[in-house]
C-alpha cells in the first residue's frame, strides 16, 4: 500500500497571532518564519499521531486487490471519493460506490464491500492496479458547514497546546541544538493511532 497526499491543508490548527501570544513574541518581524514552525509542528504532530487535522485529499494505491476490510489510514475518515482500477491495457474503471460500506465512525476508517459484491475479475496491470482516493480530517462529510474556522475549531486543543510547546521550543532553540520538547509527545500520545 502506498499513500500520497492530492490536495490540503489550506490553512493550519493555530495563528500567528496565536503562537505569539503563548510564547510572548511581541514583534512582526519573524511571522513568516513563525508560520513555518507553525506548519512543521503539524505536520510532525500529524505524522506521530498518524492522523490527519485539516481537510486533505489523499489516493492509497495497492498492486492487488487488498483483503477487507480496508483500513484507511490518517483518520479521522471524512468520504471515500472512489476507486479505480487498471487492467494490464491501462484502461481505467470506475468501482460503484453504491457496492461499499464506508465506516467513519472506526478510527482508523474502514470500507468493505456490500453483502454478495465480490472485486472485479478482470486482470489487474502489475503494479499500481488500485487506486482509493479519499478524504480525511475534522470536518463536515455533507460539506455544508466546512468553512475554515469551523473545521479549525473541530481540530482538537491538544493538538494546538502542541503545536504552540513545539513553536516556543523553536523561538527558544534557533540553532535547533536540542531536542523536541517531551511535553510535545505527552500532549499527543493519549489520541495516537498505532498502525497494526
Amino acid at each position: 500500500m502506498y499513500l500520497k497526499k492530492i490536495s490540503g491543508p489550506d490553512v493550519e490548527p493555530v495563528t500567528v497571532n496565536d503562537v505569539k501570544l503563548h510564547a510572548h513574541i511581541d514583534h512582526d518581524i519573524e511571522d513568516d518564519l513563525i508560520e513555518s514552525w507553525i506548519k512543521a509542528a503539524r505536520m510532525h504532530a500529524e505524522d506521530y499521531q498518524s492522523r490527519t487535522y485539516y481537510t486533505t485529499v489523499y489516493d492509497m494505491t495497492f498492486d492487488t486487490w487488498p483483503c477487507l476490510p480496508i483500513k484507511i489510514p490518517r483518520p479521522p475518515l471524512v468520504t471515500i471519493d472512489s476507486i479505480k482500477y487498471y487492467d494490464t491495457d491501462n484502461v481505467e474503471y470506475d468501482f460503484d460506490l453504491n457496492d461499499i460500506h464506508v465506516d467513519t465512525n472506526s478510527e482508523p476508517g474502514r470500507i468493505d464491500l456490500n453483502y454478495l459484491v465480490i472485486w472485479p475479475t478482470v486482470i489487474l496491470r502489475s503494479i499500481d492496479a488500485i487506486k482509493i482516493r479519499f478524504t480525511a480530517g475534522y470536518g463536515d462529510a455533507g460539506g455544508t458547514t466546512t468553512t475554515p474556522d469551523y473545521i479549525v475549531a473541530l481540530i482538537p486543543d491538544s493538538v494546538k497546546d502542541a503545536i504552540y510547546v513545539y513553536c516556543a521550543w523553536r523561538n527558544e532553540d534557533r540553532a535547533g541544538e536540542l531536542n523536541i520538547p517531551k511535553q510535545f509527545y505527552d500532549i499527543l500520545r493519549p489520541n495516537r493511532i498505532i498502525q497494526c
